[in-house]
């Protein structure tokens, strides 16, 4: 098996690699790009449709190891290969209507993102279809696991499904603020979700995460600042999406670590969850719009303490690092070091709320003198 993932996960890096060379001259000849203004960072236009190029470097690997895996099955023509990718052709085939539903909805997500980078739209009709997408998935028999039965159980299911998936993918479309700290962030995500998938055989999970890690790895060689390209609310929507869906259909629960290994997922995604949930806060409390860019991010904070970019982005990454080590540790243990790991978290979560406490005070501070000056 371990084959057949570095053979995924190679192919996507080097088709992302290639769709983002070629994404990027597209954009540049058709001037798709994001203008400078306002809270950006950049001085200059930036090329935008990175999301393009990893949407293809997602996509393209898995469908031609399902249709290797169909020639296969009706053909054995594909015996010459290893065994240990032969054997699991079988495997991708009973996934393929998950799959289809999950490839599906994000192409629509993609869409919605490419027609608001390029036009805009409004953020509450970019949630509406966000949401029907959802719906989908969740109809679609992609949905949440809960501890009810009947049809009470079943539209319980479906809404915190739909709930999931609408947190998941705004949260890393609010993390797209700077240059690397997303696409570096789903990296991250994307190794510990493949570690654990491969510790507890989740096969299908394994590859999908994969082509994931290929395809961003590859994009961030141009996404690291300065960046020479961006994802877009394409890409930043998508990356989303594809992991809201696949940590519902990853099945995280072992009945051997009891109740704690739900947390998981939770845990791999602390940091842009709570960074997510810090800013819609005091966004609330400030009486604006919860889609109205500011400079509250965990990232921005830490400039404002005097980090460069790059040292910033950095920290995110170490910071999503530990949680994700925090939550693969969660299935060599029991019931009294899984209380340890999630105070462990905790502890985490409070150094990132005193960084981001120290660095807003910092900025408000210099806005201050500086309104005072003018």
């Amino acid at each position: 098996m371990q084959i057949l993932i570095f053979v995924v996960l190679l192919s996507a890096f080097f088709t992302s690699f290639i769709a983002t060379l070629l994404m990027r001259r597209v954009a540049l000849k058709y001037l798709f790009l994001d203008i400078p203004g306002g809270r950006k960072q950049h001085s200059h236009p930036i090329p935008l449709g990175g999301g393009i190029a990893v949407a293809i470097g997602v996509g393209l690997p898995i469908l031609c190891g399902v249709l290797v895996a169909y020639i296969h099955r009706n053909t054995n023509y594909f015996n010459f290969l290893p065994d240990g990718i032969v054997r699991h052709t079988g495997g991708v085939l009973t996934r393929l209507p998950q799959l289809l539903i999950i490839f599906l909805g994000g192409c629509v997500i993609l869409l919605l993102g490419l027609i608001d980078d390029k036009k805009g739209l409004s953020p509450w009709f970019k949630l509406l279809v966000e949401t029907i997408v959802a719906v989908g998935l969740a109809l679609g028999g992609i949905k949440l696991s809960v501890f009810m039965g009947g049809e009470t159980g079943y539209v319980v299911s479906v809404v915190l499904t739909v709930l999931w998936v609408l947190v998941i993918t705004n949260a890393f479309n609010l993390l797209d603020h700077m240059d690397g700290v997303c696409s570096g962030v789903v990296a991250v995500v994307c190794i510990s979700f493949l570690i654990i998938a491969i510790m507890i055989g989740e096969h299908f999970i394994s590859l999908l995460v994969a082509a994931i890690l290929g395809s961003v790895l590859s994009f961030l060689i141009f996404n690291t600042h300065p960046a020479k390209i961006f994802l877009g609310d394409a890409g930043s929507l998508f990356v989303g999406y594809i992991l809201s869906a696949l940590t519902i259909v990853f099945t995280f629960y072992n009945a051997d670590y009891l109740l704690y290994s739900y947390f998981v997922p939770i845990i791999v995604l602390a940091v842009p969850l709570f960074d997510t949930l810090m800013v819609v806060l005091i966004r609330l409390k400030s009486g604006r719009s919860i889609f109205e860019g500011d400079r509250n991010h965990l990232a921005h904070r830490l400039l404002g303490l005097g980090m460069s970019v790059r040292g910033a982005v950095l920290v995110v990454y170490v910071l999503t690092l530990c949680t994700g080590l925090s939550a693969i540790l969660l299935y060599q243990v029991r019931a009294v070091g899984a209380s340890i790991i999630l105070l462990q978290v905790i502890l985490i979560l409070i150094i990132v709320t005193l960084l981001e406490t120290k660095g807003r005070n910092k900025i408000n501070a210099e806005e201050g003198q500086k309104a005072n000056n003018g």
